[in-house]
Formats: structure tokens, C-alpha cells, sequence
């Protein structure tokens, strides 16, 4: 693996790739280096370990958005609620709380949070199943390049 292709695991770099285009990133932390088998051999569990730790945390991190955005809709609909009807001046129905919660900006912006933790975790757990799969292909390899250095020296 190129040294310069893979950005530094956990630097900002690292992250906004991983937002702006997370198929990228997965193709060039999966990458197996030929010319360096062994570098990539020695590097592939501490990358694996690496990646399931941040996908691990980003899981974790989602379910605490998910209490954020039922925080924000519960502060919506008591906010919702404060306030009768105006056209009645009855208090509204369940309908029309509903709908103002779904409406405020602070469920919008916590939704927002949630959807880029999604993605990030979606990314996070597709390098892990990539890296799973590079795992079998370096034991291939790596059983090959045995069998060919054991022809060349027999």
C-alpha cells in the first residue's frame, strides 16, 4: 500500500474522506500492496483492530444521536403544546403537534446529526467486511508466494 495514498488513521483528512467519498477511502485502506507483502501483512491487524474500534464508537456514537433526536422531539411537542390553536384557540391535536415537532429546527438538526453518523458507520462497516475479505485474499497470497519461492529454491 502506498504510504502516501492512506491518510493517517483518526486525522481529519482520514475523516473527511470518509464523509466526501467513503468508497475511496475503503478501496485504498483494502488495497493490498504487492511490491511490499510483508509491510501490508504486518499492517493488516492493527488495521483491522483500528477500523472495528471506530466502527464500534460510531455505533455507539448513532445510538447517542438517536437519544438526541428523541430529546429534541420531546422539547418540540412541549413547546408545541404551550401554545393553543390559533385558528380555534383550543389546544391543538396530536395531528398538529405531531406535525409542528416534525417542522422544528431543532429535530431537523438532530436528524441531521444522526444521518451523518449513519453514513459514517455505514462506511466504517463496509472497510470491515473489505478488510475481512482482504484477509482471505492475503492468506491466498501469501500461500502462493510460498509455493513459488519452494519451487524456486527446490
Amino acid at each position: 500500500m502506498s504510504k502516501d495514498l492512506l491518510p493517517p488513521l483518526g486525522s481529519a483528512e482520514f475523516w473527511d474522506r470518509l464523509k466526501q467519498s467513503p468508497e475511496a477511502l475503503a478501496a485504498i485502506v483494502c488495497m493490498i500492496d504487492m511490491e511490499d507483502l510483508d509491510r501490508t501483512l504486518q499492517r493488516h491487524a492493527s488495521l483491522v483492530a483500528w477500523i472495528n474500534a471506530a466502527f464500534e464508537r460510531a455505533r455507539i456514537e448513532e445510538e447517542q444521536l438517536r437519544w438526541e433526536v428523541t430529546k429534541a422531539r420531546a422539547s418540540a411537542l412541549l413547546l408545541a403544546r404551550e401554545v393553543p390553536d390559533k385558528i380555534t384557540g383550543k389546544p391543538k391535536t396530536v395531528d398538529v403537534l405531531n406535525a409542528e415537532a416534525e417542522v422544528s429546527l431543532e429535530l431537523a438538526a438532530a436528524n441531521n446529526k444522526l444521518v451523518e453518523s449513519l453514513w459514517k458507520r455505514g462506511a466504517l462497516k463496509a472497510m470491515c467486511k473489505a478488510l475481512e475479505d482482504r484477509k482471505d485474499m492475503l492468506v491466498q497470497i501469501s500461500a502462493k508466494r510460498r509455493q513459488e519461492q519452494e519451487a524456486y529454491r527446490g
